[in-house]
């Protein structure tokens, strides 16, 4: 045996070990110490289930008149800022719609007590910016525009600056100003309340008694010790920035729409449909088949690792578009096979065939999947619920076929030439060893 050959037949070795390692650590998880550990795939707990799979909490909102009428413009600032507040807790899969003219209706998954700690967060608020001893609130949640928590580093000590970074929209701006240059001539501070509890007082420099602070812009720092606690108070302001009181008229379970045995059919199915298109790989593209099918393995264990990782909430729209990723990633080593083949009828070598035949392919392959990831953008940032659930799948699934039918099925293409495996008639497509003209 040559240096060459037990060189490639190492590596291939080393490569379907660590597909298979990254399988097991999926499927079986991994524990180091209690601090660093990975639940398995299919662990309870590990992937959040949608709604239609797992039920979930419905909470029923309806906006207070409190002398404003209440205006389909206004409702759907309210439905965005509850749709941003569900995304930034993570809950990409729940579903948050107006009903009616004044009502909202939020819809969690894997949430079963909807009384418990983990909805603290869609609790509603009424926010007041109030100039320290007055009573008359000067800003309230509809001025703010958006509240950010974040850093800078010092200009003179060098030292990180936890702040948060508020944003007032026209008619905050004005109004801003105002309270501002009052507190700044006045040496007074502008107290922050969230349902009448001060949760800030933040100073204004006497620089600003002349002007206020303008352009619809401001930063709150110096008190803060870490990250978190700047998070903290922009959560608050955020929660308060609603253009109505919203009182809470009903809270209740969801049963799933679907249950359990969608969700073990559907995953039976999948596997069902990957082991297939195994099969059919391996008998009709022969040698680049089974390479094909080893990346695909490699595929499944990092869609797996990612969504253990990510957290992500899962549906059945999210599954089909794991599955339809999964015939993308076939599909393109179809393409790159069926281009080796005319390579290899031309008369070039297998390896010159192998490497032919992805240069002709590339840009084919990167056309399609760049324009499923822009429909996948597109989904993403413009749908809601299911919908961005279906792209998220989607799009990482994409991203990952790129990688295991460019680099893993090329390399494995490349190891196979370099064990001996150079034989025209095993890379030949076709049934019953008919070749294909």
């Amino acid at each position: 045996m040559n240096y060459t050959k037990a060189t490639s037949i190492a590596r291939f070795t080393l490569l379907v070990l660590v597909i298979v390692a990254l399988m097991t650590f999926a499927i079986g998880g991994v524990y180091i110490t209690d601090d660093l550990q990975m639940q398995g795939i299919f662990e309870e707990g590990t992937i959040r289930l949608g709604l239609d799979l797992a039920g979930g909490s419905s909470i029923t909102y309806q906006a207070e008149n409190d002398g404003k009428e209440i205006t389909q413009s206004g409702m759907d600032s309210v439905l965005e800022v509850m749709r941003n507040r569900l995304d930034n807790a993570g809950y990409t899969e729940a579903l948050a719609y107006l009903y009616g003219d004044d009502m909202l209706v939020i819809e969690l998954p894997s949430v079963d007590d909807p009384t418990s700690e983990a909805l603290n967060f869609m609790q509603t608020a009424k926010l007041e910016f109030i100039i320290e001893g007055e009573k008359k609130a000067v800003l309230t949640g509809e001025d703010v525009e958006s509240a950010v928590a974040g850093w800078r580093q010092d200009e003179k000590s060098g030292e990180v600056v936890y702040c948060v970074n508020l944003e007032f929209n026209a008619a905050g701006e004005k109004k801003f100003a105002d309270a501002t240059k009052t507190c700044a001539a006045n040496k007074k501070t502008l107290g922050i309340y969230v349902d009448g509890q001060l949760i800030s007082a933040p100073s204004v420099d006497s620089s600003y008694k002349n002007t206020g602070i303008t352009g619809g812009k401001a930063e709150i720092s110096g008190s803060f010790t870490s990250f978190e606690e700047a998070e903290a108070l922009a959560f608050n302001i955020d929660a308060g920035a609603l253009q109505y009181n919203l009182k809470q008229v009903s809270m209740e379970s969801v049963n799933a729409t679907l249950g359990e045995d969608a969700l073990r059919i559907s995953l039976i199915a999948g596997g069902i449909g990957l082991l297939l298109v195994m099969i059919f790989m391996c008998i009709y593209y022969r040698v680049s088949g089974a390479w094909a099918s080893i990346a695909l393995v490699g595929y499944t264990a990092l869609f797996f690792l990612v969504l253990i990782i990510g957290q992500f909430n899962l549906t059945l729209t999210g599954i089909a578009g794991i599955v339809l990723s999964i015939g993308m990633a076939v599909d393109a080593n179809v393409v790159i096979f069926e281009r080796m083949k005319e390579e290899i009828n031309a008369g070039k070598t297998v390896k010159g065939a192998i490497n032919s035949g992805y240069k002709r392919a590339l840009w084919a392959i990167l056309d399609s999947n760049i324009t499923t990831l822009i429909a996948c953008f597109v989904l993403y940032f413009f749908g809601t619920g299911t919908i961005k659930g279906f792209a998220t799948t989607l799009g990482i699934g994409v991203l990952i076929s790129l990688f295991t039918a460019l680099v893993v099925t090329r390399v494995l293409l490349n190891l196979g030439v370099g064990m001996g495996l150079t034989n025209i008639k095993a890379y030949k497509s076709g049934f019953g060893g008919k070749t294909n003209a």
